[in-house]
């Protein structure tokens, strides 16, 4: 079998297309594998809805790993609003860090050693008559940030 110039020019030309054929290939390969890692996904939520909220609920803890919280995630953290976080950062009641340019951070092991200033001893003898004698806590909160200064 003979080629003319113009065929085997023909052929390379559709010869060098394959590549991109390939790669299209491997394309659609790979979205065929993220559909199924969707379906897969989706048959352990059962919609899409739920899927969301649970990559939300994901995304919202994925601060607990860090070393060091901004003042929103401090906050997220302990349950407590950023005022209240301020205010302890104000009366210095809670060690911050202020990098040049930023805004207060707060090393993890900071926050709970201050959270466990708070700890309120439990009395595991006291039974419902006791209880009536016991000091409102709420009161003792309240007396304890008088004398932190919070």
């Amino acid at each position: 079998m003979e080629f003319n110039v113009k065929e085997i020019l023909r052929l390379i030309e559709r010869a060098s297309v394959i590549p991109d054929i390939l790669r299209q290939k491997e394309e659609v390969e790979n979205l065929i594998v993220k559909f199924e890692d969707i379906e897969m996904y989706l048959e352990r939520f059962h919609s899409l809805d739920e899927l969301i909220s649970h990559m939300r609920e994901l995304e919202d803890s994925i601060y607990l790993f860090k070393t060091y919280f901004t003042t929103e995630e401090a906050a997220k953290y302990l349950s407590i609003s950023k005022y209240t976080l301020r205010e302890a950062v104000k009366s210095k009641a809670l060690t911050y860090y202020t990098p040049p340019g930023k805004g207060y951070y707060f090393l993890k092991s900071d926050i709970d050693a201050w959270m466990e200033s708070f700890r309120v001893e439990s009395n595991p003898g006291c039974d419902k008559a006791d209880e009536e004698e016991e000091v409102d806590i709420r009161a003792q909160f309240e007396a304890f940030k008088k004398r932190r200064g919070i």
